[in-house]
């Protein structure tokens, strides 16, 4: 949906398109060639309408157009929140790519939300007992440091991401350009 919204109008090869110039494949678990099943499925839930271009020059059948929906809109601002405020990679990637679409603001507040859980869970997982000779996986030293290391490190990044839309970087909907 968010090449959809980037582009008000497009067909499906204006999607494969983006999705191919983004390199879309490495931080979403999009795959190009599905877009047309996809976006057939957006559009039978009424989230994406799919227009006859009437293109009279073209020979064979019109090019099919896709707009968002106000559904569509309402469903994409709110993947996009719930994006922002994932620890799931994909999610989370798939977040910073759009969130200039919303107030800048808004994905500070949302951020802060992820930092916020990311610090904790950082914090628990050092609190979980090890074991020298583990009686199970979840007392491995090198499992527990390694799920630490990992919510260290994604905590820092998005302390990193705040510090940035703080300092002013990027332009965010509700901003004049």
């Amino acid at each position: 949906m968010g090449t959809i919204w980037r582009r008000g109008v497009t067909h499906g090869y204006g999607v494969h398109q983006d999705l191919t110039a983004w390199r879309a494949e490495t931080w979403t678990n999009i795959k190009p060639g599905s877009i047309y099943h996809a976006m057939d499925k957006l559009a039978a839930q009424g989230l994406i309408r799919a227009d006859d271009s009437g293109d009279p020059v073209k020979l064979g059948p019109a090019r099919t157009e896709y707009t968002l929906t106000p559904d569509g809109e309402t469903e994409f601002k709110k993947l996009l929140e719930a994006a922002l405020k994932s620890n799931d990679f994909q999610q989370m990637a798939a977040g910073i790519a759009f969130m200039e679409t919303l107030p800048r603001k808004r994905v500070i507040a949302l951020l802060e939300e992820r930092l916020s859980a990311q610090e904790a869970s950082a914090a628990f997982l050092r609190t979980l007992p090890t074991e020298s000779e583990p009686s199970d996986p979840s007392k491995h030293p090198e499992l527990v440091g390694m799920w630490s290391g990992y919510m260290d490190h994604a905590a820092a990044a998005t302390g990193r991401l705040l510090q940035s839309l703080h300092d002013g970087k990027y332009s965010f909907a509700d901003e004049a350009e």
